[in-house]
């Protein structure tokens, strides 16, 4: 009986570390069976993405210039936590608070003589029309971005964006998932939301890459 529990303590370890198998690899890998189940759903998508996000701002705090083993034990705990209902994400009253509006979000100018509000979901597109959907740009940031979607509009610059708004925005994006209770809808179906779904980043690139620390969001 004990030597079969020490056989299933480990297995359990070994299903734990083969989320960190990719630390020695290139840049946070995507998704895959093994590593979550297989991202198929809308609240999938969103809490890989978000579990993701932490490893990255850890090491990108950490001034890491590569992940490591301790940035994929953080995203694996979040990711399974998220997905058991176990862990929450942080409130967006905090990201609101922190963000700088004393300059442009998106290039950290401060341009005289003011700067103009900017929604990071469009309202066109159905992005709410509240303090936690806006944020302060610059003139020549908010005519490049127009009424793009933020992760389209770094998409169309081949950029990532910065952690700071990309938290901000799986925020946005999991509270109207909620709310709508589309956090299960599978992917496959195309469900109808106000974010770029298709942008939403399963692959993060390597902390070194996301260049000065205001573009990484590390304030």
């Amino acid at each position: 009986m004990e030597e079969r529990t020490k056989s299933r303590g480990r297995k359990a370890r070994a299903a734990e570390r083969s989320l960190d198998s990719s630390a020695s690899e290139g840049a946070a890998p995507a998704p895959t069976k093994k590593r979550t189940g297989q991202v198929e759903t809308v609240g999938e998508l969103l809490h890989w993405s978000y579990a993701c996000h932490a490893a990255a701002s850890a090491a990108a705090q950490a001034g890491l210039a590569r992940y490591d083993t301790r940035c994929w034990m953080i995203r694996a705990k979040l990711f399974k936590g998220l997905r058991a209902g176990t862990m929450k994400v942080g409130s967006l009253f905090a990201d609101v608070r922190d963000m700088p509006r004393d300059r442009c979000v998106y290039c950290g100018a401060t341009p005289p003589p003011k700067l103009h509000g900017d929604h990071l979901i469009p309202r066109h597109r159905g992005g709410p029309e509240s303090g936690d959907n806006l944020v302060w740009a610059c003139r020549s940031c908010n005519s490049s971005k127009s009424a793009r979607d933020l992760l389209e509009w770094y998409a169309s610059k081949e950029k990532f964006p910065p952690l700071l708004l990309l938290r901000r925005y799986l925020k946005l994006a999991m509270a109207e998932a909620e709310a709508r209770q589309i956090m299960g809808a599978k992917l496959v179906d195309r469900p109808s939301v106000t974010f770029s779904i298709e942008h939403v980043p399963v692959k993060y690139p390597q902390p070194s890459e996301f260049g000065p620390p205001f573009e990484a969001g590390v304030m």
